[in-house]
């Protein structure tokens, strides 16, 4: 029984390493979506009284359904578009940051967060998909799921932690949102 357990363990191991990089994808659309988010509350509070931030916040965040149900509907109907939509969306992503970084007015908030949300429900989709294809045929979904999850959540809190607020923060947030679209560009597609 033991040896099996061992290999078993090694068997983890090894299937986690072939799919780093989609385990990666998946960490950093948890990150960007929870510091995006993060940014347009901190952003929408300079311009409503804080008790109204969380209904634009939902508004904002409920955007990203639309990018969510995009991309598996090109996926399936239209998929020679998707690496076109897949560029566009990752020039929309960080477009909308950087306008909800730079903005002065709110309505330019809110179309920052509107644009960025629903960029990240796309990628968020294409995170989720390429990792369940990944580790479909193998034991090691939900571990896989739980360690993006858990390296998303360490690097928000450490970028709390330890950036200082605002430009250094707002730069790993954009650095991540790049690195993430890179990243999911790059994945073969199957």
């Amino acid at each position: 029984g033991r040896g099996l357990t061992m290999r078993g363990m090694g068997d983890t191991t090894a299937y986690l390493r072939r799919g780093i990089r989609e385990i990666i994808c998946l960490a950093l659309f948890f990150f960007t979506f929870l510091a995006c988010e993060y940014l347009f509350d901190v952003r929408i509070a300079e311009f409503v009284p804080s008790s109204e931030v969380v209904i634009y916040e939902s508004i904002v965040v409920g955007a990203s359904v639309i990018g969510f149900f995009v991309r598996p509907f090109l996926y399936y109907r239209r998929p020679q578009s998707i690496d076109a939509t897949s560029d566009i969306t990752g020039v929309l992503l960080v477009s909308a940051l950087l306008l909800m970084i730079m903005a002065v007015q709110f309505q330019v908030v809110i179309a920052g967060g509107l644009v960025a949300c629903c960029a990240l429900g796309y990628c968020g989709s294409t995170a989720h998909a390429n990792l369940a294809r990944r580790f479909a045929q193998t034991p090691c979904l939900a571990r896989a799921v739980a360690v993006s999850y858990a390296a998303g959540i360490l690097v928000q809190v450490l970028n709390h932690m330890v950036m200082p607020a605002g430009i250094p923060q707002q730069f790993v947030l954009t650095a991540c949102a790049i690195a993430l679209v890179g990243l999911l560009h790059g994945a073969p597609s199957s």
